[in-house]
């Protein structure tokens, strides 16, 4: 050591060294901390902007994942405005179902399909029956309406106890008329028959000439319209009678009166209308997709509440051209016999149409979505995810509906709360369609 220097104390460079280590660590912990704020900020701005909202509560609009808190479905994300240029493609279960326009696939958890009660049913290939099931409804038959008009004019001179509605028997008297008309009809009758008892035939004279029927007094009346039963009381009594019975020519209920006692009535006019309800049709609405079933002179059935368990045979006689542009049904009658008029018009009942039906893929009726425009199914693809699907329909009956094209035999298909399901596959596809 130089002369005059003076040494260092003990351990300075020691202390030096140390001071250097600690500037190094200080540095090193300074560049880790503003790697890791750099890294926080990026991930926060990736996720910025995202939110998540419940597809039947769109109330419910949150930052992050997880379940609605009203009825537990599984937020969806929406449109994200920070969102990257290239977003990744979407999941193949959000893709749009071919043919169903505003439908998506669903995917759901177990504890969602449990909480809407789902219920599911496989299709299966089979004969869809041969009956087909449908509302008819009893109308009188046309030949079973008679209207009672007189065929020469008069007063109503008594109306015997006769109301709209009342059933009558082939003969009763309806009404009471004098028509001076008529009176003098009679009158020749009876002279006629009191001048071909006064004349006698002369031996050896011609024999007496027949009588043109067209000039016939008793055939005259009966063209007038008297009944046979009053023109023998006539011939009997041998006086003209006052006034003449207006009987009815059927059994039938009076479907409508249209005299009041005292009321003239000029020749033509109708003064009741009697319906023979012995003979009635039911006419049976049949939906359009089960028209190809129906044939004249089918077997079919009817049932009504007021014959419990009593069904009333018959045949389809006519099937009507025009379909109901309302209920998009064709009517199809059939006539059945009602001796005891058990039946009445107006009254409404379960037909049966014996049909013929070829094997099809059959599900459950309550399977079909059916919106006017669209019919489609939701098939239930396993692992809790449900697709909308595009069905074309043929037959239907007991409950069931046969499927021509769009669904395979063993495929499973929802039939209990598919609404709930199709308002969902909506309003995701709603979501999506706004976070393109």
């Amino acid at each position: 050591m130089p002369e005059g220097e003076e040494q260092a104390p003990p351990g300075t460079r020691t202390m030096g060294t140390v001071r250097w280590a600690l500037v190094g660590l200080m540095a090193l912990a300074a560049a880790g901390a503003w790697g890791y704020h750099v890294a926080t900020r990026s991930s926060s701005s990736a996720v910025q902007g995202q939110k998540f909202i419940c597809p039947m509560h769109p109330q419910i609009l949150t930052d992050h994942k997880g379940e609605c808190p009203i009825c537990g479905m599984d937020l969806v994300r929406t449109a994200s405005a920070a969102a990257p240029a290239a977003m990744p493609a979407p999941p193949a279960a959000a893709a749009a179902a071919p043919g169903i326009p505003g439908l998506v696939p669903v995917e759901l958890s177990a504890d969602r399909i449990q909480l809407m009660g789902m219920r599911t049913s496989v299709a299966t290939q089979e004969k869809l029956g041969t009956s087909l099931r449908a509302v008819g409804f009893v109308a009188p038959t046309e030949d079973g309406v008679v209207s009672i008009n007189i065929r020469y004019s008069g007063w109503i001179d008594s109306l015997p106890v006769v109301q709209t509605g009342q059933l009558v028997q082939k003969g009763d008297v309806l009404a009471m008329l004098y028509s001076p008309e008529l009176l003098n009809a009679q009158t020749v009758y009876l002279n006629t028959i009191k001048w071909s008892d006064k004349r006698t035939p002369v031996p050896g004279s011609p024999p007496p000439q027949v009588v043109d029927p067209n000039n016939d007094p008793r055939l005259r009346l009966e063209l007038l319209g008297v009944h046979p039963q009053d023109i023998d009381v006539l011939t009997a009594s041998g006086q003209p009678l006052r006034t003449i019975p207006v009987r009815a020519p059927s059994r039938g209920y009076v479907a409508r009166k249209s005299v009041l006692k005292g009321l003239f009535v000029a020749a033509g006019t109708e003064m009741f209308q009697l319906a023979d309800l012995s003979t009635v049709w039911v006419l049976v609405d049949v939906y359009e997709a089960d028209l190809p079933r129906v044939r004249v002179g089918q077997k079919a059935s009817f049932a009504s509440s007021s014959a419990p368990g009593k069904r009333y045979q018959g045949k389809v006689q006519f099937i009507y051209p025009a379909l109901n542009s309302g209920s998009r049904t064709l009517q199809a009658r059939v006539e059945l016999a009602n001796p005891r008029l058990e039946l009445r018009p107006g009254m409404f009942g379960d037909a049966v149409l014996e049909t013929s039906a070829d094997e099809a893929v059959v599900i459950p009726a309550e399977a079909l979505v059916d919106t006017g425009e669209h019919r489609y199914v939701f098939v239930d693809l396993g692992g809790g995810r449900f697709e909308p699907r595009a069905v074309k329909t043929g037959a239907s009956g007991d409950g069931k509906v046969a499927i021509l094209e769009g669904l395979a035999a063993g495929e499973r298909v929802v039939t209990r709360a598919n609404f709930l399901l199709d308002s969902e596959s909506r309003l995701r596809a709603a979501v999506e369609g706004q976070g393109k």
